[in-house]
């Protein structure tokens, strides 16, 4: 029997009045599709109560648990409205301060005031050596050596230079950054680093003084930017390309002595800039976005 199917009156004491007359429940089961358990529901009902208990019931369930629990959400929106807390609201509402808690978490709700979400303001340079990306790694401990990763990344074409050093200091971030210059084949207008030691004293006690770093920026011409307390994503390219470098270069070779992390670093880095298309760059390699705007500059001169 289909569920859900429903037999009219006339049809049960039809079949009520046929089995009175000796057709057994198997016979009129076989007959009409209706299950006997059926028959045999219908047949104590009908002696029971005559016509009158085969009457079809009322298939509407006794508790309706889905419109109860809409009509507990309302409640404890309502009361949220007001400012109450779970554990408040839970005396108020059939429902424990847990269960209000998962209902709030459900509509996003479980704070009362929640912070304005901060808005990444992305944006681009128009010409390479416009801005430069700097920023510092500590890289694993290989034979017992500490080790530093300089890595900088162009805005524009995001060409990369790295270099692995075995100090972090002034000096040689300093000598980074001349590595830098005599990389890349364009001036560096200016470069934008976070507010590290190496870099600046502008949050130390001699705020006043300048590394060699920014002695270095200030004697070549270079506009030394640093990063905004609290706004780390200002210098995100540089951060994203050196977390490149762990996952497409480091976990996957996984080289055991410094000498082959730093030739690993060298190769992934010329790949990078040489071969492997950029998502940023419409599938350009850095190289190429380089050449291409070099190549409209000599045609508008």
């Amino acid at each position: 029997m289909p569920r859900g199917r429903a037999y009219s009156l006339d049809f049960r004491m039809a079949m009520m009045k046929q089995h009175g007359q000796g057709r057994s429940f198997a016979a009129l089961s076989r007959e009409t599709d209706v299950p006997r358990e059926v028959l045999g529901r219908w047949w104590k009902r009908y002696q029971a109560d005559g016509e009158a208990g085969l009457q079809p019931h009322s298939r509407r369930p006794r508790t309706s648990p889905t419109q109860k629990d809409a009509t507990t959400t309302t409640a404890i929106h309502t009361w949220r409205d007001r400012g109450l807390g779970p554990a408040n609201i839970a005396l108020r509402v059939p429902a424990s301060p847990s269960t209000v808690y998962r209902r709030l978490v459900a509509a996003g709700r479980n704070q009362l005031h929640p912070s304005a979400p901060r808005v990444v303001r992305r944006y681009e340079k128009t010409r390479p050596g416009e801005l430069l990306h700097l920023d510092l790694k500590y890289l694993p401990t290989l034979e017992n050596q500490a080790e530093f990763e300089f890595a900088a990344v162009d805005d524009f074409t995001r060409e990369a230079v790295v270099w692995i050093a075995g100090e972090r200091s002034a000096q040689n971030a300093t000598t980074f950054l001349e590595r830098v210059l005599a990389t890349l084949p364009y001036p560096i207008e200016a470069v934008m680093t976070d507010n590290d030691l190496v870099f600046t004293m502008r949050f130390a006690y001699y705020s006043q003084r300048r590394t060699r770093f920014e002695q270095a920026c200030r004697s070549l011409g270079i506009h030394h930017r640093l990063l905004r307390p609290g706004a780390p994503e200002s210098n995100g390219k540089v951060e994203r390309f050196i977390k490149t470098i762990d996952d497409e270069c480091l976990t996957i070779g996984q080289p055991q002595t410094c000498t082959a992390r730093s030739r690993a670093v060298d190769a992934f880095v010329w790949f990078y800039n040489h071969q492997r298309p950029h998502l940023s760059l419409a599938g350009q390699t850095p190289v190429q976005r380089r050449s291409a705007y070099f190549a409209q500059v000599r045609l508008m001169s």
